[in-house]
């Protein structure tokens, strides 16, 4: 059945801008312009932003989505250069694919007092897959200086009726924005603001009538949903409404980076689209009811997902070897665990489902997280441990604001055994049971159970991670100070240790290991269980130090946390408008033992000090002694709580500056 459409109203997507912000008319004044009128810190500023979504009516293919971007940014110093850089991702999955299209960019620099273009080639637009779902193109502009204007602009094409989140702030300030969204009445979604983030826009909303003819040639119609087909056999008329959501605003202010901070786009401003119910032809609707249960369920069914954890042919016989007569589900649990992390490496792309296969991916030796992750899940069910799947969003994903497929990007472990959870990604070499990933530990996953049912599971951890510090110093008589630390780390710390030094000599530890700003030398390395991935990491080095010490005329000035003090407030902000993250809990603790020189004697110390915030969130205690010709020192710091609230800021702030001051306190020894 072949038809003949004929459209008496066409939406098209109309780039009108402004008077002020014609692309390609960048004015000197413009180009001579040294600093943000709103932000004069920032180093660069969005200029204009335009963002325009259509849905366009194609005779072939119904309604598609049509994006227009546009983008004036000023460059104020070699630090906004950055911002010169654009990453545009698109879904790209076998026949369902969005197209990237239009890509242009144009450098604007005054020389010599007039304004000189540098056109962005096409060689210089790079499209790269990401993963098997989405495609990225990516350009960065030429002919960078300070003081540059740049324009970027580009069209996206989406079959797809889900509307991306709109971004409204960026980390440099938006001196003019607008958006304007046309959507046809038979699709209904509903539009709201980030709440997490603290600014909060209104778009105005407008209707328009829209008439579309259609001449069919012969046979029956159908009435589809969000695609109309008029039935029948002759021609009509079909009329919808066409609503539209514009905002206009200026002087959009910068989201301000800060200190223990999980994902900063969590908190900048969006508008986000939900589409909640599809009319046919004749106004008939289909309400969509999403819920976390339903998108849980559906991603747990689909065939690819469910046969990766059910196929174990290929591996059954290594399985076997690596088990042997083991019968201990704890130490099963290990063995699987230590064989899939040496057996396949992660490729460094995410997702839930596989990408190329658990058996390919078993055979080649690398996967995405989906591969390596579904293959965890397989062997652990073989070998008869309690597993079920864990659908996360990482951190990097961010916390989606509606239930959406969209919204996990990320797979890892549930283990039960003996009443005790387990939680275990085995996309990372050095990570152990219950030591998940910094990427993959984010607010909470989504445990599906046997039946297809499913619930949320926390993914901060329950227990502490310790760090213990044991020094010995002496100050010598030339002045300089001498110590031998001996020190552990375990669980989330030893992690860290690893991700930053793992394969790496002592030579390479010692030059990466934090000084915290002091004029010492590290030498004499010596680590234990760097490669044992489920002890404790012990080390020992000798330190010498040449700036911890001050002596005026017969009298010695001396910090007792010698090189571990905290330097600086990491919380300089006045106020705080999203919550402190310390990642997961940790304790740390530090014994220091100096020996008072000869001929000396203790003039004063400073004081011993507690403190805690509420409910004992966060604990600190500095005691201090002298015995014997010994100062000694033990410090201990306790974050048992890993995110607070902005109601706790100044709190925090407080006490993390009482802690400051507290650990640059000196130790005064005078002459006898």
């Amino acid at each position: 059945m072949k038809k003949i459409v004929t459209l008496i109203a066409l939406l098209i997507v109309v780039v009108a801008f402004p008077q002020n912000f014609k692309p390609g008319k960048v004015s000197k004044k413009e180009l001579e312009e040294t600093e943000n009128a709103l932000n004069p810190k920032s180093n660069a500023a969005v200029l204009y932003r335009e963002h325009r979504t259509a849905f366009v009516y194609n005779q072939s293919k119904g309604f598609e989505q049509v994006t227009n971007v546009f983008e004036r940014i000023k460059i104020y110093n070699p630090e906004g250069y950055r911002w010169a850089t654009k990453k545009i991702k698109s879904y790209n999955h076998g026949s369902d694919r969005e197209e990237v299209s239009s890509i242009k960019g144009t450098t604007f620099n005054l020389v010599g007092g007039k304004v000189k273009k540098t056109k962005l080639d096409k060689s210089n637009v790079f499209k790269e897959r990401l993963n098997d779902y989405f495609m990225e193109n990516k350009l960065t502009m030429p002919n960078l200086q300070p003081g540059s204007v740049i324009e970027i602009e580009y069209t996206v094409q989406s079959p797809f009726l889900g509307i991306t989140d709109i971004p409204l702030q960026y980390e440099i300030p938006i001196n003019k924005m607008m958006v304007d969204v046309k959507i046809p009445d038979f699709y209904v979604y509903r539009n709201y603001a980030n709440p997490q983030a603290s600014n909060s826009f209104t778009f105005e909303e407008s209707d328009k009538n829209i008439e579309v003819v259609i001449r069919e040639r012969s046979g029956l119609g159908t009435a589809n949903y969000g695609n109309f087909k008029r039935g029948g056999g002759s021609s009509g008329i079909q009329s919808y409404k066409e609503r539209r959501y514009l905002l206009e605003e200026v002087n959009v202010p910068p989201i301000k980076r800060a200190a223990y901070i999980d994902n900063l786009d969590n908190y900048a401003a969006k508008a986000v689209w939900e589409l909640t119910v599809i009319k046919n032809g004749n106004g008939i609707p289909k309400m969509l009811s999403n819920s976390w249960e339903s998108v849980s369920k559906t991603i747990y069914e689909r065939d690819d997902f469910i046969n990766s954890i059910n196929n174990s042919s290929f591996y059954e016989d290594d399985l076997k070897n690596a088990l042997g007569a083991e019968t201990d589900p704890s130490v099963k649990m290990q063995i699987v665990y230590d064989l899939v992390k040496n057996k396949v490496r992660w490729n460094g792309y995410y997702g839930y489902f596989p990408e190329q296969g658990t058996k390919k991916a078993y055979k080649e030796g690398k996967g995405n997280v989906g591969d390596v992750n579904l293959l965890l899940i397989s062997m652990l069910r073989k070998a008869q441990i309690n597993v079920l799947p864990v659908l996360i969003s990482s951190k990097s994903n961010g916390i989606p604001l509606f239930p959406t497929r969209y919204g996990f990007n990320y797979l890892i472990a549930q283990v039960e055994i003996g009443g005790n959870t387990y939680l275990l990604d085995a996309t990372k070499l050095y990570t152990t049971i219950n030591v998940l990933p910094e990427r993959a530990i984010n607010w909470q996953g989504r445990v599906i159970l046997p039946d297809g049912s499913s619930d949320w599971v926390p993914l901060y951890p329950d227990f502490s991670s310790q760090k213990l510090s044991y020094v010995q110093a002496e100050i010598n008589p030339d002045g300089t100070l001498s110590a031998k630390v001996r020190g552990r780390m375990g669980d989330h710390y030893a992690k860290e240790y690893r991700t930053e030094f793992y394969g790496k000599n002592a030579n390479d530890q010692i030059d990466g290991m934090d000084k915290n700003g002091e004029d010492v030398k590290f030498s004499n390395l010596e680590t234990k269980d760097l490669n044992a991935f489920t002890k404790n990491i012990t080390l020992s080095y000798d330190a010498n130090a040449t700036s911890l010490v001050e002596t005026i005329n017969d009298e010695i000035y001396i910090s007792p946390m010698l090189f571990f003090a905290q330097k600086e407030n990491p919380f300089k902000e006045n106020t705080r408008e999203y919550p402190v993250f310390f990642d997961f809990p940790k304790s740390d603790k530090y014994n220091i033992t100096i020996k008072i020189p000869e001929g000396y004697t203790v003039k004063s110390l400073p004081e011993s000090a507690k403190s805690a915030l509420a409910g004992d969130a966060v604990t600190y205690s500095y005691l201090i002694s002298e015995s014997n010709g010994m100062i000694q020192l033990a410090v201990a710091m306790d974050i048992n709580k890993p995110i607070l609230l902005p109601s706790d800021y100044q709190f925090i702030k407080d006490m993390f500056g009482q802690i400051v001051g507290k650990e640059n306190e000196k130790i005064v020894l005078s002459k006898i």
